[in-house]
């Protein structure tokens, strides 16, 4: 079941879920989600595309692949970022986000930034029960002009659901803390 505003903030005030930095004046909770802002460190693809390299994706070292063939960019202390068309940016919210094993997440991408052809964390939007940790967002321009980024900026939303029993575990995977 979708939690509403009101049973976000009861999930927030009985911690079954933590959001760190939480601005509870800053209109955050929607009616049926929570808003999450950018974070200050991206990761760049060098090149597009990369040529003469083929993967298989189950045999990957996903960490190795970025370091490679990424470069960082940091948009800390009012620094932006102009993404252009075609680009693909890792980036992470500026949040962590923390979930009880009786809740789980999807993240979104937001509307105003779809209309302009921004795509945010559209292939992996689940967010397991018992997670804690920012959330990574694959991000990719296919509209036609560039979009500034910049750290602080709403960039998608978290929906939180409510399981129909806890979890036996909790998310444990290389993304945790």
């Amino acid at each position: 079941m979708l939690l509403s505003d009101r049973d976000i903030q009861r999930a927030i005030d009985e911690g079954e879920l933590i959001i760190d930095p939480f601005d509870s004046d800053g209109g955050m909770i929607q009616p049926a989600s929570v808003d999450l802002r950018l974070g200050p460190y991206l990761r760049l693809q060098r090149g597009m595309p990369i040529t003469g390299v083929v993967i298989d994706p189950n045999e990957v070292d996903v960490t190795d692949h970025l370091s490679r063939y990424t470069e960082p960019v940091d948009i800390s202390d009012g620094k932006t970022m102009d993404f252009a068309p075609g680009m693909f940016v890792i980036g992470q919210t500026l949040e962590r986000v923390a979930l009880a094993t009786t809740l789980a997440g999807r993240v979104e991408g937001r509307s105003r930034l779809a209309r302009l052809g921004i795509g945010v964390h559209i292939t992996a939007p689940k967010i397991d029960p018992g997670f804690s940790n920012t959330i990574t967002l694959e991000m990719f321009n296919i509209g036609p002009t560039t979009i500034r980024l910049r750290a602080g900026m709403v960039i998608c939303t978290l929906l939180v659901e409510r399981l129909s029993s806890p979890a036996e575990t909790g998310y444990d995977g290389m993304f945790q803390g």
